[in-house]
């Protein structure tokens, strides 16, 4: 079983290191036109350093950011000058996150390259909370997928899940997309190679947009 903190511990030191606020995802340029046309709020799930919370919070997009590293969390805190964006910004698990407690009004969910961070018991758990929540929208995720190089690569804990120096769970589109479909229309799916080339990497990854069923 994976601790999870042994990847909080990975993460803080990983953005103790890389404290540069980098330029927006391909992702988030992606999906931009998506969410100004719908109007939507953004709760960006593991917002890592900030960088795509930035860009929306640039194009006027309401954020809210939930982090588990104490060091990403307290480095976008500092970047940001308003208090009442300050609060926004969580240093949780966002599994566990209380969502109809904090946030107000319609939301979707962002995530980038979270989803292969949770196992799936917590990824069952996680889908069976948003299931339950009225004001949530859209779901937008892009995620590691099983054909991604990377899959094989480590110490193998089951199918689809290694350990590098941190924990990463391969997914399979038709997995996660039977389970997507019990709350959620697939409005958007495409698994490629060329979404988020970064030097020599080129990652095999999934990009889904999905509206909750009302």
């Amino acid at each position: 079983m994976i601790k999870s903190r042994n990847n909080e511990n990975f993460w803080n030191k990983f953005y103790k290191k890389k404290l540069i606020l980098n330029k927006p995802s391909n992702f988030a340029l992606f999906i931009l036109k998506f969410i100004k046309k719908k109007h939507t709020k953004i709760v960006d799930v593991g917002c890592g350093n900030g960088r795509d919370i930035f860009f929306f919070k640039k194009n006027k997009i309401e954020f809210f950011g939930i982090e588990l590293s104490k060091s990403a969390s307290n480095l976008i805190k500092t970047k940001l000058n308003k208090k009442s964006e300050k609060k926004k910004i969580f240093n949780e698990n966002f599994v566990k996150f209380n969502y109809k407690k904090n946030i107000d009004g319609e939301f979707s969910i962002y995530s980038r390259f979270t989803w292969h961070s949770i196992n799936k018991k917590n990824e069952t758990i996680f889908l069976n909370k948003m299931s339950k929540i009225s004001n949530l929208k859209y779901l937008f995720i892009e995620t590691r997928s099983d054909k991604d190089e990377l899959c094989g690569v480590g110490k193998k804990i089951s199918k689809n899940e290694y350990i590098t120096d941190h924990y990463r769970r391969f997914i399979n589109k038709n997995d996660l997309l039977k389970k997507i479909k019990r709350s959620f229309k697939i409005l958007y799916i495409k698994e490629s190679k060329g979404f988020s080339k970064f030097k020599n990497e080129n990652p095999c990854l999934i990009r889904l947009i999905a509206e909750k069923n009302k």
